[in-house]
């Protein structure tokens, strides 16, 4: 008894001592609390915490904090967290947040908190895992995100809420329009509504243009209608002119397009989302890098300043990705001029001295940039240098037709520069057809024409400077998560077989699967897994009870937790099993991976007229923030024409980039998603601490307000041709809403227009 009685004391004493003892403390974000659900209502409140035992408090400064654990005044204590509940801790994989969340859940809800770094995070989350796990509570603790993942947006309920609303308000509006507001139905006058014509002419000297039936006696509406506008006793009606008809249906028609436009735009934004994603070199398991892909790199000239190319190609060679991995294409559409004579097989091709003293000659600048790089005697002029690396491939009378296309080149001067560790720089000078399709021909001519094979593609405008880690962001969503990563061993004492049974109830409740994964029911009860700590802490403070398998369906044992069918199924061990996770097993082969591109943000260095408050909208905030995520929800993004990564198989599935209208870029964007691929958008300056915020890609705004304006003519124009290509696909009943959503910024379907010749 004295026994007992001492070890009372002593742990008395130790819980006496550790009291007003702080494990860790610090700045971090809460959210607070809300009413209803949605982004407008989000509130985030930066509290000084303080971890004491098993409890962690917060305050409104660090001030109070001394206070309260001098003086224990509880009015200083803003909110406290109970970590004797809390049996499930993780990291946030939402992408709103200010920093990196930690997320707690305990019996109650579920506690949300950003430190504001990455220190900070690392010392938060370990000294509230050692506290869960001291406390007894839980042991479900996941401290690293998938390698890539995607978050459903906050306030989906209260948008769609909204939304619904919105609707049923737009048909009162148009039904108002037709059956209260109408012109037809007035009374000739008002004073004497159940008087005839004839008895209210007698009061009036001129000729009154009135008729004793409504809507100048074309339609006799049925009695309801009498009855819902008010007319059953009018017996006399004014018959307006046809100026008054012309001008109500023409107010109708505006409406009715106003509100048609509002439901498709606002449908595009039913289930937003965002996506974040680990770099390819962190990915775990590890990527190593002679497994990566290979990548064309095309980037578009016409006619712009040389000196913007070899800005943008200075920082495409720099690029964070193997050199030998990777082939640069300088697509020039400027260099070379043709001209076609009625009846000629083959153009006149001359070099185009205008465009060249214009924006300068930017194969010689190429030409010196590479010089200057692996040249170290100088005993060559550039030009002379250059021309070692050149291939003229050029049509005539006898051979006409030297390419495999010819509906976007008829052939090319090149010039192709391979040394040991840098990129492959290639510049092609595209010798145009009669009809040569603008960018959209000069990209397909380098992915067909020129021998461009590597298995991704990436389009990039001529003043668009892509991030060192563009490759490295972007390429992550073609990979699936390796397969054999999913197999885990038996977890009893000694035995390293594969697992193949494991506990649902903890299963359920989060646990990881190999803590909790078995081969064979010997195994099972063998390790004593239903008296284990793990099991009895889940099956207490789950918060929704499992009572089927999460294999197969089937009832499992409430009191084992064990799943009757998979038990007897893998009833014999095999002890000859062994599977390692391997690199090999990540694949973006089409059947565990559609992704046809990733389309990323279009941004733009400083300049006045963004100081000056981006008077004429370049930065595009309503299509870059907005629509493209919520398209993004339907795995449709719009492609828009730079900044975009490409599957290779994607393009060759609808012939490359398409014809037929202005925006080019929309329109082949839509004709892969109507093949089955997925668009997704991604942003990577929403995504951890704010030095980990980057922009993948910068680039220039139009110079004059003229230029931009041609700009704007162009989108609206080239928006408009796709929707006049071929409607019959919009409303056809498989992915409808997902076809619709495109539709919101006019993207539509075509056959394939530039098909290999």
């Amino acid at each position: 008894m004295d026994v007992q009685n001492t070890i009372n004391e002593l742990t008395k004493a130790k819980e006496h001592e550790e009291l007003g003892k702080i494990t860790v403390h610090g700045w971090m974000h809460k959210q607070g609390s809300r009413k209803f659900k949605g982004p407008v209502a989000k509130s985030w409140r930066k509290r000084y915490f303080a971890l004491e035992g098993a409890k962690m408090y917060y305050f409104h400064s660090d001030v109070d904090c001394r206070k309260y654990f001098n003086s224990r005044n509880g009015e200083l204590v803003v909110g406290a967290i109970d970590l004797r509940d809390a049996f499930k801790l993780e990291q946030s994989e939402r992408l709103d947040l200010p920093a990196r969340g930690i997320v707690i859940h305990t019996r109650h809800r579920a506690w949300l908190v950003c430190p504001e770094t990455d220190q900070d995070f690392t010392m938060w989350f370990d000294a509230l895992e050692f506290t869960v796990m001291s406390a007894g509570s839980g042991n479900v603790v996941k401290r690293d995100l998938p390698n890539v993942r995607v978050y459903e947006m906050k306030g989906r309920f209260s948008y769609r809420f909204w939304y619904v609303i919105f609707v049923i308000t737009a048909l009162i509006e148009l039904a108002g329009i037709v059956l209260w507001f109408p012109l037809g139905i007035e009374p000739c006058d008002v004073k004497y509504k159940t008087d005839t014509c004839e008895e209210i002419q007698l009061l009036y000297a001129d000729t009154l243009q009135c008729g004793d039936k409504p809507f100048n006696g074309v339609w006799d509406p049925p009695q309801w209608y009498h009855w819902s506008a008010g007319i059953e006793t009018v017996q006399c009606f004014k018959e307006p002119h046809i100026g008054d008809w012309v001008s109500y249906f023409l107010f109708y028609l505006a409406e009715f397009i106003s509100i048609s436009l509002g439901f498709l735009y606002y449908l595009g934004m039913w289930k937003p989302v965002r996506r974040g994603a680990r770099y390819l070199r962190d990915f775990e398991p590890h990527f190593p890098p002679e497994k990566w892909p290979t990548v064309d790199i095309l980037l578009c000239h016409y006619a712009e300043p040389a000196e913007d190319t070899i800005a943008t190609l200075e920082k495409i060679m720099n690029l964070d990705y193997p050199p030998h991995l990777f082939h640069v294409w300088i697509c020039d559409d400027g260099y070379c001029k043709s001209k076609w004579e009625a009846g000629a097989a083959v153009p006149k091709v001359s070099v185009n001295t205008g465009v060249i003293e214009d924006a300068g000659d930017v194969r010689h600048e190429v030409a010196q940039f590479m010089y200057d790089r692996v040249c170290e005697s100088y005993e060559l002029e550039v030009d002379e240098w250059r021309k070692e690396h050149t291939t003229v491939k050029m049509p005539t009378n006898a051979n006409p037709r030297i390419v495999n296309r010819a509906d976007c080149a008829v052939g090319s001067v090149r010039d192709d520069y391979h040394y040991h560790g840098l990129p492959k720089l290639t510049f092609v000078g595209r010798i145009k057809p009669p009809v040569h399709h603008s960018k959209a021909g000069n990209i397909n001519n380098v992915l067909y024409n020129e021998g461009a094979c590597g298995r991704y593609a990436i389009i990039l405008d001529n003043d668009m400077k892509p991030h060192e880690m563009f490759i490295q962001a972007t390429l992550p969503f073609f990979f699936d998560v390796p397969q054999n990563s999913k197999i885990t061993r038996c977890c009893a004492p000694g035995c390293g077989d594969i697992g193949k049974i494991c506990c649902a109830l903890c299963q359920a409740a989060g646990v990881p699967e190999a803590q909790i994964m078995y081969c064979s029911k010997d195994c099972y009860n063998a390790s004593g897994h239903v008296k284990s700590s793990v099991h009895r802490r889940q099956t207490q403070n789950t918060m929704s009870e499992r009572m089927m398998c999460a294999s197969c369906g089937s009832k499992i044992n409430q009191k084992k937790g064990l799943c009757r069918k998979c038990n007897r199924a893998v009833s014999q061990r095999d002890s000859n099993q062994f599977v390692g996770v391997s690199a090999d097993d990540y694949s973006d082969h089409v059947s565990v991976n559609q992704v046809g591109y990733v389309q990323t943000p279009q941004y733009f260095e400083d300049c006045l007229q963004l100081r000056l408050g981006d008077p004429c909208g370049h930065r595009n905030s309503t299509f870059f923030d907005s629509a493209q995520t919520g398209m993004d929800g339907y795995d449709c993004a719009s492609f828009a024409g730079t900044n975009a990564i490409f599957r290779r198989e994607a393009l060759d599935s609808v012939c490359g980039i398409q014809y037929g209208s202005l925006t080019e870029d929309a329109y082949t964007g839509k004709m892969m998603v109507d093949k089955g691929w997925k668009g997704y958008y991604f942003r990577k300056d929403l995504e951890g601490e704010e030095a980990d915020r980057i922009r993948l890609a910068e680039g220039a705004v139009p110079e004059s307000v003229a230029a931009a304006l041609a700009q704007r003519k162009r989108w609206a124009k080239g928006n408009f041709q796709i929707f006049l290509r071929n409607k019959k696909s919009l409303v056809t009943p498989s992915g409808s809403r997902r076809k619709w959503s495109c539709l919101r910024s006019a993207r539509s379907t075509s056959s394939c227009d530039g098909s290999s010749s």
